[in-house]
């Protein structure tokens, strides 16, 4: 037996003698193998580093966030009291931002008048046990859809699986969609209408119609207050950019004479509502109802920066009858 394994060690050893381009193509594959597992060993420890990094990152920023939110809610509480006749555009609050600076990152947060959109549970009125459609209001979507070009077959399938998502029953209506569609062997939602006010936007991109809708467009003067159907419009701080939903209020085709009437507001803003009205030759339903020369809903739009990473806040927040303030939604992004 040892002179086997001595023969063969013999065998090995001349090998290597005879042929020594065999001893370098061995010594790169251990440098190579060796390297591969080094490389590995670092790969693995940045992302360790970038990891501890992100997480430090996230739980500063949160707090920096919430802080100048915390800061913004109450400078909107006490400018609103200044202020509560009437705010436009160039009050401070939504004129001015919130900043900070430091060596290592840049925080900055604004605050925007978030009424100046049509809120789509504007529509329902609840009762005991249901939710009752408001033709005036369900009338103004209908306006705004067709001046954003949107056919009639598509707004009859919008607005009643807008209602069959929200209503109590499970009978869809003509073009609607309940719970069958839902969580169906062919769906991909696997989930009930959830039967109650919306509470995001988001929340319409189920609808079997957005399949041939473009979210983006559709929803850029669309809404929803979380749970509330109460919808406002501060007509002191509308801008060019809102024509269509007060062409779509007015009953108005034209959107250029809508943006004109905008641009012509009075630089410290209207005192009366009626002063607006008076521009538009359509009566509207519901004008002293919808129509404000303030706000009560804003939205808070928070950003960090660093060199390697970012960070977004979005909060929603309304005044109530006192001037406090309930956040409606907060949402963060990483």
């Amino acid at each position: 037996m040892s002179k086997y394994f001595h023969g063969s060690f013999t065998q090995i050893k001349r090998i290597f003698m005879n042929k020594p381009g065999v001893i370098l193509i061995t010594t790169l594959l251990i440098v190579m193998i060796l390297s591969v597992i080094s490389m590995q060993i670092s790969k693995n420890f940045y992302i360790s580093l970038k990891r501890e990094a992100y997480l430090d990152f996230k739980s500063l920023s949160h707090q920096m966030l919430i802080s100048s939110e915390s800061k913004a809610i109450k400078t909107i509480e006490k400018e609103i009291t200044l202020f509560q006749s009437k705010l436009t555009l160039h009050d401070p609050i939504l004129k001015n931002k919130f900043y900070y600076q430091d060596e290592q990152m840049l925080l900055e947060l604004g605050v925007s008048d978030a009424s100046n959109c049509f809120n789509l549970n504007s529509i329902f009125e609840p009762s005991e046990n249901s939710y009752q459609v408001r033709a005036p209001y369900r009338k103004w979507l209908v306006r705004y859809l067709r001046l954003k070009l949107i056919g009639e077959p598509e707004i009859d399938s919008f607005i009643d699986q807008l209602v069959d998502w929200v209503d109590l029953d499970n009978q869809p209506l003509n073009f609607g969609a309940e719970n069958y569609f839902y969580i169906g062997p062919g769906s991909q939602f696997k989930q009930f209408t959830p039967k109650r006010l919306l509470v995001d936007i988001s929340e319409i991109s189920n609808f079997p119609i957005m399949q041939t809708l473009n979210f983006n467009d559709l929803i850029s003067h669309l809404c929803v207050l979380p749970g509330s159907n109460k919808q406002l419009i501060n007509i002191n701080s509308l801008a060019a950019r809102d024509a269509i939903l007060i062409a779509s209020f007015f009953h108005e085709e034209n959107l250029e004479f809508s943006e004109s009437q905008i641009l012509s507001m009075p630089k410290n803003g209207y005192d009366e509502i009626n002063s607006f009205v008076d521009k538009f030759t359509q009566r509207t339903d519901f004008p002293n109802q919808v129509l404000s020369l303030n706000s009560k809903t804003f939205k808070l739009e928070g950003e960090i920066i660093n060199e390697n990473f970012s960070a977004n806040l979005e909060t929603l927040v309304i005044l109530d009858i006192s001037n406090s303030t309930k956040i409606l939604r907060r949402t963060f992004n990483f």
